[in-house]
């Protein structure tokens, strides 16, 4: 009898969910971040159209034009220069939502603050507002949504510094540096100019130099770029962690663990190599 009273609490609770997940409104977001944390915090509720999506080398394109976007739709973007980048406006578009009228960080670096946790939980804030907004029966829903991001981010930065506080990195790119810092983690310092030049495909030797002396001294290099050329100089070095965005059906915190269990595997292994002969 109680195992038949567990199965029946387990598809209830399925069909519900499948339920929930087909009554589902929709709300279409600007950059693919966005979309990531609207689908956390819309949960079962919100199905997330993405406007722009990430291409294969990490770069942002777009895959809907607004002729496809109908006009009575529920569209979230992070400001007022962003919306108009795309040609979208609260005339046309009256259910229009932006976070912010000017967003309070540099957007040439949307992936660092996207990915940073000191700067995501009031991202993250933003985003319930406006969903609440637009879906008011459903508030203690995104709440919980919302109290349930800050808890997992915060519980996913303590297992980061368990693993990797005190680890010392060589980063070139630097987008995903605010996760590493909250970790703990110490990116060692160098010429910033020379990421700009290696993104060029230029002085490639310095940079073979740098690879062979961060192995030696078992320092992990990590690499996150769209750039072609240094990815394919780069392209036959297993010794570099390549770090990439996440996809767009990811849970975003996940995403993060999986990035820490990721790098804390790379030091393992480079701990068991044996120190080089002389």
């Amino acid at each position: 009898m109680k195992t038949k009273r567990i199965l029946f609490l387990f598809f209830l609770g399925f069909f519900l969910l499948r339920a929930s997940s087909a009554f589902a409104w929709e709300v279409w977001t600007t950059t693919p971040w966005l979309a990531l944390v609207s689908r956390f915090i819309g949960g079962v509720f919100v199905a997330v159209r993405p406007i722009e999506f990430w291409a294969e080398d990490g770069q942002v394109v777009r895959k809907v034009q607004n002729r496809a976007i109908p006009k009575d739709s529920r569209i979230i973007a992070l400001d007022t220069e962003e919306a108009s980048r795309l040609g979208l406006n609260q005339k046309e578009w009256m259910s229009l939502a932006l976070l912010y009228r000017t967003a309070p960080f540099d957007k040439k670096r949307l992936d660092y603050f996207f990915a940073d946790p000191s700067s995501l939980p009031f991202i993250a804030q933003k985003v319930f507002t406006v969903l609440s907004h637009f879906d008011p029966a459903n508030y203690p829903y995104y709440q919980r949504r919302l109290s349930e991001f800050q808890t997992r981010l915060d519980s996913t930065v303590i297992v980061g510094r368990r693993l990797l506080s005190g680890s010392a990195f060589i980063y070139i790119g630097g987008d995903f540096s605010g996760m590493l810092t909250a970790a703990g983690c110490s990116m060692e310092s160098r010429d910033e100019s020379l990421n700009t030049l290696w993104e060029q495909g230029k002085e490639l030797d310095l940079l073979f130099a740098l690879l062979e002396d961060a192995l030696k001294r078992r320092i992990p290099v990590i690499v996150d770029t769209s750039s072609k050329k240094l990815k394919e100089a780069l392209r036959n070095n297993k010794e570099i962690l390549f770090l990439e965005k996440p996809a767009l059906d990811q849970d975003i915190l996940l995403f993060f663990h999986d990035q820490y269990i990721f790098l804390w595997n790379r030091l393992a292994a480079l701990r068991q190599l044996r120190t080089p002969q002389k």
